[in-house]
């Protein structure tokens, strides 16, 4: 019997963003198509001048070399597009609700904590408790790594009116012990020996569950039975006007995920995951060699030919670290597990992963590091390319010349264009190449050993010790030492600028500017024509695009320091209801659309019009 006959499931109205961004999806196929082959033809015309011309410089080399790199990370981004929309299969998930209460399947809610503030633990453990689902079919356990007596005895008081929920302790494993990965493996292989359930879900420390969450979940699981594992998006109520740090991670989950989830592939983002306990068991339970252990069971998951699948429905609502040291250290135990993909390769990392999978999965962190020595490669190179002499192209001839900016600009384009699809079929208005946000992050680094970005930390984590820091441990960053109130307020000034390593983005950011003043000042006053020695140096059109993304990227640090974010106060976006369960207030579902600034709209629009400028000033010159 089909589970929709076992089950009485319907489908509701889908949202009206996912509705108007499914008209876009054959136009982002297309441009996608056409930028990833008018990369190709590029790159073949470009290494061709250079290889024939008479007398190649370092400075040619250098400017092929980092095209190449963004350019190869664009189009991991217009592969990705391209294959998620050439099936006519593949169709935007629906929203469901699990209507029945009879014959419901057993859920275990799993909620890691580690040292977190037990009144936010207290508020996500309410929330679950009193879920929309027979308290009968589904238990709230506690897993506390930080083995507080105080929560315990907290808990121990819920209970009494909540007889699902118990608390569970591994003893005080702050960072040891594989962290949330450890902590979720004792309740799946220790906990649940009887009457185990047949799903799990998984929620952090500060995340608030919907009463909808397992009605709204539970039914792309049950008609789906080859699915294992399905996540949620996640959304924050503390995020600060504007989300400057791109905190809310948005371009991930509507454009990247939604496009994994397409191919059936989607990753898991952590809190609020819904899995078959048995495939995750199959599956060997979750990784033990990488901090971002959700992110590895979803590639061993789809190496093992289970479905992977996202919704986006608003179902939970978590906490942003609320400084820029905060920040920094979450983001930076991200990179850290990405880093450790790279040692599955070694049987002694993981060896329950199957050899047919291990390289895939290393191959993936690796091509993750290879971003961010991209990102440090190509901005630091800015400044160089702006002072030193010399063409960044072959100019042999008026025509090498022109064929070249013609199809540099409409790569370039291209590649525009498609981010500009791709927002569309998101139906979201994102700045152009949101897919590098944080990439100011890439290699920053300060004295303070707790204040390293993702390079750094990296290699400082690997090289000079593998012992987890303060802010590796199971749960949300909101035990972080960066989110104390007893600093005071010129201690907290200096941690989230000098403190953070935003001297160093400052640092870039006049070195660029004032390199490209010095180039524009050094060009016109050149004996040589002005606009054929703009078009091969500072005005080439690749140039430009990463004089822009260097620019805009580094800036964001900057503007933290004129401007820095506010915060909400948690307790102001809370409401409690009349049974003492907190959610956020009604006010802030308005505030969930991602919103474009000013400077993002305007370049949308200007930077193509001059770069078609460019194109044209090419012929009008010869």
């Amino acid at each position: 019997m089909s589970p929709d006959h076992v089950h009485e499931i319907q489908e509701l109205s889908s949202e009206k963003r996912i509705l108007l961004g499914e008209k876009y999806r054959k136009y982002l196929h297309h441009v996608a198509q056409a930028a990833i082959w008018t990369t190709y033809v590029y790159f073949v015309i470009r290494l061709y001048f250079i290889l024939t011309t008479p007398e190649p410089t370092w400075k040619m080399w250098l400017m092929l070399a980092i095209e190449g790199l963004f350019a190869h990370m664009s189009y991991q981004h217009q592969s990705l597009s391209l294959a998620a929309t050439s099936s006519p299969d593949h169709i935007s998930r629906k929203k469901l609700r699990l209507c029945s209460s009879e014959n419901l399947p057993r859920v275990d809610v799993l909620v890691t904590c580690c040292g977190e503030p037990v009144e936010i633990i207290l508020d996500t453990v309410r929330a679950a408790c009193v879920l929309d689902y027979p308290a009968s079919r589904f238990r709230v356990r506690l897993l506390d790594d930080g083995a507080s007596l105080d929560l315990r005895d907290e808990i121990a008081k819920l209970s009494l009116k909540w007889s699902h929920l118990t608390y569970h302790t591994r003893g005080k494993q702050s960072g040891q012990s594989f962290a949330k990965a450890g902590n979720l493996n004792y309740a799946l292989f220790s906990l649940q020996t009887e009457d185990p359930p047949e799903f799990c879900t998984v929620v952090d420390a500060d995340s608030i569950l919907m009463p909808e969450f397992l009605r709204a979940t539970l039914p792309h699981l049950l008609k789906a039975p080859e699915a294992a594992l399905l996540t949620t998006r996640q959304y924050f109520y503390n995020l600060p006007l504007g989300d400057p740090l791109s905190q809310s991670r948005a371009y991930f989950y509507t454009c990247e995920n939604t496009e994994l989830d397409l191919l059936g592939h989607a990753l898991d983002a952590g809190s609020g995951a819904v899995f078959r306990r048995d495939a995750i068991l199959e599956a060997g339970g979750y990784p033990t060699f990488s901090f971002s252990e959700d992110w590895q069971l979803s590639l061993i998951l789809r190496g093992l030919g289970k479905r992977t699948m996202q919704v986006q429905e608003v179902l939970q609502f978590g906490l942003v670290p609320t400084s820029l040291a905060g920040h920094l250290k979450q983001r930076n135990r991200w990179h850290i597990g990405h880093s450790q993909q790279i040692s599955v390769v070694f049987p002694s990392a993981n060896k329950s992963i199957p050899k047919t999978m291990r390289w895939d999965i290393a191959l993936g962190g690796l091509s993750i590091m290879a971003g961010l020595v991209t990102f440090v490669v190509g901005y630091a190179a800015v400044p160089f390319l702006l002072v030193c002499d010399g063409d960044l192209i072959p100019n042999t001839s008026s025509f090498e010349i022109k064929l070249q900016i013609v199809l540099a600009t409409a790569h370039i384009l291209s590649t525009w264009a498609y981010d500009w699809c791709r927002s569309a079929h998101a139906s979201v208005p994102f700045t152009p190449f949101a897919h590098a946000e944080n990439s100011w992050l890439a290699a920053e680094g300060d004295a303070d050993p707790l204040s390293i970005a993702h390079l750094y930390a990296v290699i400082r984590f690997h090289l000079l010790g593998s012992k987890p820091k303060g802010s590796f441990v199971t749960g949300s960053t909101a035990n972080s030492s960066d989110n104390a109130t007893s600093i005071t307020l010129l201690q907290k000034a200096y941690r989230d600028t000098m403190g953070s390593g935003i001297l160093l983005n400052l640092s870039l950011f006049l070195v660029i500017l004032g390199a490209m003043g010095f180039a524009v000042q050094t060009t016109m006053e050149a004996s040589r024509p002005v606009i054929p020695t703009l078009l091969t140096t500072i005005a080439w059109p690749p140039f430009l695009h990463l004089f822009f993304m260097a620019v805009t990227n580094n800036w964001v640090p900057v503007a933290h320091i004129f401007s820095p974010p506010a915060y909400h106060v948690r307790d102001s976006r809370l409401i409690a209801t009349e049974k003492g369960v907190s959610y956020p207030s009604a006010d802030i579902m308005g505030e969930l659309t991602c919103e474009t600034s000013l400077l993002g709209l305007c370049c949308s629009f200007l930077v193509p019009i001059f770069l078609v400028g460019v194109l044209v000033g090419a012929f009008i010159s010869a």
